[in-house]
């Protein structure tokens, strides 16, 4: 037995067999040209037979080197498949259910999505997007496995996934449009269109307490639909940044006073009641989730 034969040794010998000289070999594999040559120098020291003629031109093989080259690349075939089983073996395969609200569905679900796939090809996932009550709801009556939402619920394990800032979005022009910031106060007697997606409840005490009754003109639940009617001059309106659109002509995102945190979290029942499936999920997202101190949007000037 050859027992100290490496892999090393056998994938520089096959790099400079296959690409006929050390140099080209040495690029392919990303190791120094010194490397390669040693690694193989060793291997026909171990087999105690020569297996490539060095030449000005390039390497040529032996009959020996002939011989070792087939039963070589058999082995790292074998070694390939050998790993190839492990990654198999580790896969999930089957159904996810999941909740969320429509901001994190456009802005965070997307990337998350991708890597599952890309972890786990034969998942196949079915959404549900609804506002932050109804996400909690159907976490608790079992519609769905994981629940993305604002809202959070006894009995029900949290994971915060995502922060950001309740912003007051005005149309260009507004007199509150040149402003770096505004009090709640001064909502006051204000045309508003209010969001229906779940949060209007805290928006509403919000106001309350700041003792700012702006007139309700309409009732929104579709961001999209909310930020078009802002750009309308129709009224001003106050969201979360991850819900305000990439496109932000036509309106300002300013910021509140006192400032209004959102936190979204991955809602699920307790983790031993979980499945494969959403625990893994759960475990991407939270291996993906930014550091709590960098989790706030990035704000750009709205133009």
């Amino acid at each position: 037995m050859f027992s100290n034969i490496t892999l090393v040794q056998t994938r520089c010998f096959c790099g400079v067999a296959e690409k006929g000289n050390f140099t080209m070999a040495a690029d392919h594999l990303c190791l120094s040209q010194s490397a390669v040559s040693q690694a193989v120098a060793a291997l026909e020291r171990t087999l105690g037979a020569q297996l490539l003629v060095r030449g000005r031109d390039g390497v040529t093989l032996t009959s020996a080197g002939v011989a070792a080259l087939a039963e070589a690349r058999t082995v790292l075939a074998a070694i390939e498949r050998l790993a190839g089983s492990v990654r198999h073996s580790a896969m999930l395969s089957g159904s996810l259910r999941i909740g969320v609200v429509q901001s994190a569905a456009i802005r965070l679900l997307p990337g998350w999505l991708r890597q599952l796939r890309a972890d786990h090809p034969d998942i196949s996932v079915t959404l549900y997007e609804g506002t932050d009550p109804e996400v909690t709801g159907w976490v608790q009556a079992g519609i769905v496995e994981i629940g993305f939402t604002s809202r959070t619920q006894a009995g029900l394990a949290a994971l915060p996934v995502f922060e950001d800032d309740f912003v007051l979005v005005v149309p260009q022009g507004h007199a509150f449009a040149e402003k770096a910031s505004v009090a709640l106060k001064d909502l006051d007697g204000q045309r508003m269109l209010l969001s229906g997606g779940g949060c209007e409840t805290l928006i509403q005490e919000l106001l309350a307490a700041a003792s700012s009754n702006p007139d309700v003109v309409c009732l929104v639940r579709d961001n999209a639909t909310l930020a078009s009617m802002v750009r309308e001059g129709l009224g001003l309106t106050i969201m979360p940044e991850l819900a305000l659109p990439l496109d932000r002509q036509g309106f300002v995102a300013i910021k509140l006073r006192p400032n209004m945190r959102r936190t979204l979290h991955a809602v699920t029942v307790e983790p031993d009641k979980l499945g494969p499936i959403p625990l893994a999920f759960l475990k991407l997202v939270e291996r993906f989730r930014e550091p709590k101190a960098n989790r706030r949007m990035n704000r750009k000037k709205p133009g």
